[in-house]
């Protein structure tokens, strides 16, 4: 483990998250590969593209596991929520990734964060205003290099399903209006 992402050191540190396409996760341009499931990367994924409020523990264990009972469902999720905090650095990070309170949990509006999928989206917005785009319209569309979650797949669990579906619609309409 290199000791920029140790539990027991804070560090200023950055998070890239590339959900357009293949899932990957780098920090300071290492790949991060410790995700134990890939209901830790729906959730990683869920409190990215939904970053703007807090989700409540109830709301997103039944996203993730809908058919356990409420106990265990929560108990899966603070053991996917543990292990996706030491994957990501979570607890040296200053700020941290995650704000998380006894009933919700959010990405941190304040940490640094590159999501590929909002750099995108921002771009797309600043096209429809006519708003200056940072960088040139290729780069922007260049962002969008392969559909959202491609090829990713929890499939005990419809409603998460569905979420990244309908995401993956909506983003696949952005591009074809970025293009056109």
């Amino acid at each position: 483990r290199p000791a920029s992402r140790s539990v027991y050191s804070v560090v200023l540190a950055h998070l890239s998250i590339s959900l357009l396409g293949s899932f990957l996760i780098t920090s300071h341009g290492e790949t991060i590969r410790e995700f134990k499931s890939n209901r830790t990367r729906a959730l990683l994924a869920y409190l990215a593209v939904e970053a703007d409020q807090p989700h409540r523990r109830e709301r997103l264990a039944g996203l993730l596991w809908p058919d356990w009972p409420d106990r265990e469902a929560l108990n899966n999720l603070r053991s996917t929520l543990s292990n996706l905090r030491l994957a990501i650095g979570d607890r040296g990070a200053e700020p941290p990734f995650l704000i998380i309170t006894r009933d919700s949990i959010q990405m941190n509006p304040r940490a640094d964060i590159d999501l590929d999928v909002s750099a995108f989206t921002n771009a797309v917005d600043a096209i429809r205003t006519g708003s200056p785009i940072s960088g040139d319209i290729e780069q922007v569309v260049g962002r969008y290099h392969g559909n959202f979650l491609e090829g990713f797949s929890i499939g005990d669990s419809p409603e998460f399903e569905e979420w990244a579906l309908l995401t993956r619609e909506r983003l696949a309409r952005e591009a074809d209006y970025a293009l056109h």
